[in-house]
């Protein structure tokens, strides 16, 4: 039993796989027609966009006494819009890193198409990001400049050496000596007293950014027509059958019939042959099982009638 259910499942699959594979190659319409003088044998095809056009033309071929010629295929895409969500990034380059500049340089959209889905992005202002595009250093001059009044004498022990500024020691430079006050000694003016105007300096570096690098995100949804089936219209231009051509090749209508769908022909009778042969196999099995049946009975038999002696 196991067998016979096997055996017809083989069957069911085979036909099935048959019939979807010629499927693929029979026209959805034929028009035999005669358009001003021209005859014609029109095909059109409805199959997957992703079919070889060059396998729906078919050689020539003699139907009720015109030989067909391939002539052209036209081709008709069916569409339905598509469509998803997408992000682009952006990156730009800015002198300053605060936000209105960076939104001078910086469009509110953009427009998105690579080749196959479009649309309009929109900017993402919470996914604005700046950093420093990388950093220069050098050096510059501190100065300081101090007053030291009401000195007895411009001596340079009144003066320090150094004096600190933003965290930097600056070491003397120059000093410039004036009279803060006079006396009158023996009818002369003395100074008698002194102010040090004493200069300092010092060096100091630094590093800044030499730029900013702003990476910016645009976000929007895009859309694309998906083709999600192709029709095409195979046309053949037919021409009288010459009379000095082999019997053979002139037919009648049921042949010529048979010969434009020999693809569903040799099908039908491949689905036939598994059919045949899974009946002979049936019929066998039971013929087996029957002889079997009949030899247990005999031995059944011949073993009562040995007991009864």
């Amino acid at each position: 039993m196991k067998r016979l259910i096997t055996g017809g499942a083989a069957c069911a699959l085979a036909l099935a796989m048959t019939v979807s594979a010629l499927a693929m190659w029979v026209p959805s319409d034929t028009t035999v027609q005669n358009l001003n003088g021209v005859q014609q044998y029109i095909k059109v095809f409805t199959v997957p966009a992703d079919t070889n056009p060059e396998a729906l033309i078919e050689e020539p071929f003699e139907y009720e006494g015109f030989t067909y010629t391939f002539a052209e295929i036209t081709k008709q895409e069916h569409t339905v819009e598509a469509q998803k969500e997408h992000t682009e990034t952006l990156v730009v380059e800015t002198q300053k890193k605060d936000l209105v500049n960076v939104l001078e340089v910086l469009t509110p959209t953009i427009e998105y198409d690579n080749g196959h889905y479009s649309g309009v992005l929109a900017l993402d202002h919470t996914a604005i990001r700046t950093e420093p595009a990388g950093y220069t250093s050098g050096s510059y001059t501190i100065r300081e400049t101090k007053e030291i009044g009401n000195l007895d004498s411009n001596d340079m022990a009144f003066v320090p050496q150094t004096t600190v500024k933003d965290g930097k020691t600056l070491q003397l430079e120059t000093v410039d000596w004036q009279v803060q006050s006079t006396a009158l000694v023996d009818d002369v003016l003395v100074p008698s007293s002194y102010v040090a105007v004493a200069t300092y300096a010092g060096k100091a570096t630094y590093s800044k950014p030499t730029g900013y690098i702003t990476t910016a995100e645009y976000r929007g949804v895009v859309s694309c027509d998906e083709v999600t089936h192709v029709t095409y219209t195979v046309l053949y231009v037919g021409a009288k059958a010459s009379q000095a051509e082999d019997p053979a090749q002139s037919q009648s209508g049921l042949a010529d019939v048979l010969a434009d769908h020999k693809m569903l022909v040799l099908g039908g009778v491949a689905v036939l042959a598994l059919i045949t042969v899974g009946t002979a196999l049936f019929i066998r099995t039971r013929r087996i099982a029957h002889a079997v049946a009949e030899d247990e009975e005999n031995a059944e038999e011949e073993q009562e009638n040995e007991t009864e002696k």
